[in-house]
């Protein structure tokens, strides 16, 4: 069994990246993964930076790197902004890949990184459907020694999309999903995740 982490780069309550996040997770469980929704928000990380981290990491920037690693496979959603990922996404990345100096298991900052199966989802109002945001997501994850799945998929037109149970309505996109999680499982397993 694949034990899959999902998240997404949005704190917003009703975020269309959060709800693909669940409506992907509902798809990896129904595939016989074992899955974890992480939210961002239950975490408290400040916005990253070298001073603050020289007087100690912060208590959840441990937990969050404990919980990227306890996972070998993950599914990020990825709003986009300005043509991009979000300052939330980058920041955990950032505290994530950070070295913790003298820590007997942190002091590598790749730790949680290397060799992860990492499928990459998107979902905007734009017809694009946040695929920028893949785009620049993909070098900063093969940067740090991440699988990055080739299928990816970015739903357009999310406001409409989603049903009241927040599953997908139309097939197409159901599809799309389902095909990144499909590549997740597959790679995890035979990339020994």
């Amino acid at each position: 069994m694949t034990q899959l982490l999902i998240f997404a780069g949005s704190a917003r309550q009703h975020s269309f990246n959060r709800q693909l996040a669940h409506a992907a997770a509902a798809m990896a469980r129904a595939k016989g993964a074992e899955v974890t929704v992480l939210e961002l928000s239950t975490l408290d990380i400040p916005l990253y930076n070298a001073d603050l981290e020289a007087q100690g990491t912060p208590p959840d920037v441990i937990r969050l790197k404990e919980i990227l690693d306890a996972h070998p496979a993950w599914i990020i959603c990825s709003p986009e902004y300005n043509g991009s990922y979000t300052g939330l996404l980058k920041n955990t990345i950032d505290w994530a890949s950070s070295p913790v100096k003298g820590h007997p298991v942190w002091a590598d900052g790749s730790k949680p990184f290397t060799g992860k199966v990492v499928g990459l989802l998107s979902a905007s109002n734009g017809a694009l459907g946040g695929l920028r945001s893949l785009s620049h997501l993909n070098p900063l994850l093969l940067n740090l020694h991440c699988w990055v799945c080739p299928q990816q998929y970015a739903l357009s037109r999310a406001s409409a999309a989603f049903d009241a149970t927040g599953q997908l309505q139309v097939e197409a996109q159901q599809v799309g999903v389902q095909a990144v999680v499909e590549q997740v499982l597959w790679a995890g397993k035979r990339l020994g995740a």
